[in-house]
């Protein structure tokens, strides 16, 4: 892979976290805190879980990157993942997931990615930061 793109940042993923969201994640996960699901609560908080899954949005950008040379043909595997949560997220929050590379390794038969992404509400506060590994080549060990 390309070093020299360790620190490229990616388009910015924007999506409001609406109570219905919320509720349906809840219904399919079969969570029964009632922070979560109550229909009727004035504020209706995100499990963490749903929080983390939109950083998903960002491996595609990351994965199709041709300046970053990623051979997504080998073996691919995420070894690690990580969010520090900075405060719970709620129904009516707008997230902005800002993307980018944090570091590049190459060992005798495989490299390592790992990727961050700070989610931010709509003051501009932080959420979540969430990072990740991934490990490309070398085999499933």
């Amino acid at each position: 892979m390309n070093k020299s793109v360790i620190g490229k940042e990616y388009p910015h993923v924007t999506y409001e976290l609406t109570r219905e969201m919320i509720l349906k994640y809840s219904r399919v996960v079969e969570d029964p805190n009632p922070y979560f699901n109550d229909e009727e609560a004035d504020v209706l908080y995100a499990p963490h879980t749903l929080i983390g899954a939109y950083t998903l949005l960002l491996a595609p950008h990351i994965m199709m990157d041709e300046e970053l040379d990623m051979d997504v043909s080998k073996s691919v595997i995420h070894t690690h993942q990580m969010h520090e949560y900075k405060r719970q997220a709620v129904a009516g929050d707008v997230l902005t997931i800002r993307g980018r590379i944090a570091d590049i390794k190459s060992f005798e038969d495989h490299e390592t990615i790992t990727f961050e992404g700070d989610i931010i509400d709509q003051d501009g506060n932080q959420v979540v930061v969430a990072r990740s590994t991934l490990k490309i080549g070398g085999g499933a060990h």
